[in-house]
This record gives structure tokens, C-alpha cells and sequence, in this order.
């Protein structure tokens, strides 16, 4: 492309962004895109999560490693010293999401201990908080789960 992309047409500057991409490597790829997007202004990048969770969401699609079971699991959740009880309302072999409003912070460990319908005994994980928001909180195991 030439120094000049103002006079390229925004079809043609698409096309052209589309090739280069086309010919990155995933890794190249992941790295601009994460160079792009910290750059962009924070009411943009809120309008683009917007749209990309609509589109996530009108494809069906679930991004998640393990795929996730609901479920209303009773769970003893030990963290910072502090014991106390929650549900688990989705379950992986990776992680959990936690309905609360307790206070907790991005990659605090915590520890819980719960029992799965079909086992035999608790079972007792460690993990890290890995999202907050204003329903919950998503645990990924320190290693994943067999047979969840």
C-alpha cells in the first residue's frame, strides 16, 4: 500500500487490510489485534464489545475451552482466611461462575470444596478469580477437572 491511503476507497482499504491479515501467522495476528485494541478510546472499545457480544451471542457461540453445565451446586468457598457458602450456578471441567456480591478481586485465590451428584466424596479445588461482574464471579481451576 502507499503512503497515501487517503485516496484508496474504504472498500479497497478493507480488502487490503483483509490480505495482510490473511497472510499473518495466528500469533502475528493475536499480537496486532491486542496492539489495536489498547489503543482504542474507551467509549470506542465499549461500542465494540457491544457488537462483538451481540454477534457471540447471535451465533450461538461459546468461546470456553470446556463447555460449561448449569447446575445449583452448594459450595464452601475458603479465600483470604474468610469461610462461606454459595452455589455454583455453571460448572466445567475448567472452572465455575458464582452468583455473589462478595468482595473479590481479578486472580484472587480462593479454594472451594463442593460435591457433584454421582461422586463418592467432596471434591476440594483450588483456583483464581478470572471476571467479575455485577452478577458473579468465574473461578478457572488451578487443573482441570476429570468427569464434571
Amino acid at each position: 500500500m502507499t503512503d497515501d491511503t487517503n485516496s484508496v476507497s474504504p472498500k479497497e482499504v478493507n480488502a487490503r487490510i483483509f490480505e495482510i491479515f490473511s497472510n499473518m501467522s495466528e500469533d502475528e495476528t493475536r499480537k496486532f489485534l491486542s496492539i489495536l485494541i489498547s489503543k482504542i478510546p474507551e467509549e470506542k472499545g465499549r461500542g465494540l464489545l457491544k457488537k462483538l457480544e451481540g454477534w457471540v451471542q447471535s451465533k450461538d457461540i461459546d468461546l470456553r475451552e470446556h463447555p460449561r453445565k448449569h447446575s445449583s451446586i452448594l459450595v464452601e468457598i475458603l479465600s483470604d482466611g474468610v469461610s462461606f457458602t454459595e452455589f455454583i450456578q455453571d460448572i466445567s471441567n475448567g472452572g465455575v461462575f458464582i452468583p455473589t456480591n462478595g468482595n473479590f478481586y481479578v486472580y484472587q485465590k480462593i479454594t472451594m470444596t463442593f460435591s457433584l451428584p454421582k461422586a463418592k466424596k467432596d471434591i476440594a479445588v483450588s483456583g483464581k478469580v478470572v471476571r467479575i461482574d455485577s452478577q458473579g464471579i468465574s473461578v478457572q481451576f488451578d487443573e482441570v477437572l476429570p468427569d464434571i
